[in-house]
């Protein structure tokens, strides 16, 4: 779960959005992860911030291990008048 309010991450840096996600995440009050290996989905990923920060709250919470799946990944530097193709 959450545990601050997220700022609009369209204008944020790349390093302001990990320094934004650092520790925002927890898991729920008697939440059971203890020795569990847990996958995590998320629709997609942009700089991999979510992701990390939510793996290391599952795993700071006794989770075994935790493997990441993304349906689609952002481009980071789209080619210029991508459009027209």
């Amino acid at each position: 779960m959450r545990t601050r309010a997220r700022p609009d991450k369209r204008i944020l840096t790349l390093e302001e959005r990990w320094e934004s996600v650092r520790g925002a995440f927890a898991t729920r009050p008697g939440s059971q992860v203890d020795n569990l290996r847990v996958l995590l989905v998320d629709d997609v990923l942009t700089t991999g911030a979510t992701l990390d920060a939510c793996a290391r709250a599952l795993r700071d919470a006794g989770a075994k291990s935790v493997l990441g799946l993304t349906v689609a990944r952002a481009v980071r530097n789209p080619m210029p008048n991508s459009s027209e193709w």
